[in-house]
C-alpha cells in the first residue's frame, strides 16, 4: 500500500487555511468561501499525490476536481463559457491525456472524450456548416445511440 501523505497533508493544510480565513471573515477573501474553492483544494491534494508521490492514477480525479472548481468560478462571468456536461468530458479528456504522459495509457480514452466535448461545444455550428437543419432532430435524437454503439464495438473488437 502505498503513502498517501502528500495527499493528506493537503487535505488538512487546504482546508484548515480555508476555515481559518473564513472564521477570521477576511473581506477580500468573502467571494471564495464556498465548496468550489474546496473542491479546487481537493483537486490540487490529488494532484500534488500523484506528482511528488509518484502515483499517476490521482492525476485523473485531480484534473476532475480543480477544473470542475475553476469551471463554476468562470461559468458565472462569462456568457460564452460551455455548460457543465461539455467540461465535464474536456477535463476527463485532459485528466486521461495526462496520464497518457505519465504512464503511457489511456490515449484513446482522452482523444475521445476531447472529441466529443468539441462536438458538444460547436454542435450547433457543425448543424449548420454540414446544412443539415432538416435532419438536426434526428441527430440529436439518435447521437446517444451512437456513443452506445460505438462504446460496446470498443468493448468487444477483438487486438
Amino acid at each position: 500500500m502505498r503513502e498517501f501523505r502528500y495527499f493528506t497533508c493537503t487535505i488538512l493544510i487546504g482546508f484548515g487555511f480555508f476555515y481559518l480565513l473564513r472564521s477570521i471573515d477576511f473581506p477580500l477573501l468573502q467571494p471564495y468561501y464556498s465548496w468550489e474553492t474546496l473542491s479546487i483544494l481537493l483537486g490540487l491534494a490529488f494532484l500534488l499525490q500523484s506528482r511528488l508521490g509518484g502515483q499517476a492514477d490521482f492525476l485523473l480525479p485531480g484534473v476532475i476536481f480543480t477544473g470542475y472548481g475553476i469551471h463554476q468560478y468562470i461559468a458565472g462571468k462569462l456568457a460564452y463559457w460551455p455548460d457543465e456536461q461539455v467540461v465535464i468530458f474536456l477535463l476527463i479528456g485532459l485528466g486521461f491525456l495526462l496520464i497518457y504522459l505519465k504512464k503511457g495509457v489511456g490515449k484513446g480514452a482522452g482523444i475521445l472524450f476531447i472529441i466529443i466535448s468539441a462536438l458538444l461545444i460547436f454542435y450547433e455550428q457543425i448543424l449548420d456548416f454540414l446544412d443539415v437543419s432538416k435532419y438536426a432532430e434526428i441527430v440529436s435524437s439518435y447521437w446517444p445511440v451512437a456513443l452506445i454503439l460505438t462504446g460496446l464495438y470498443i468493448l468487444y473488437k477483438k487486438k
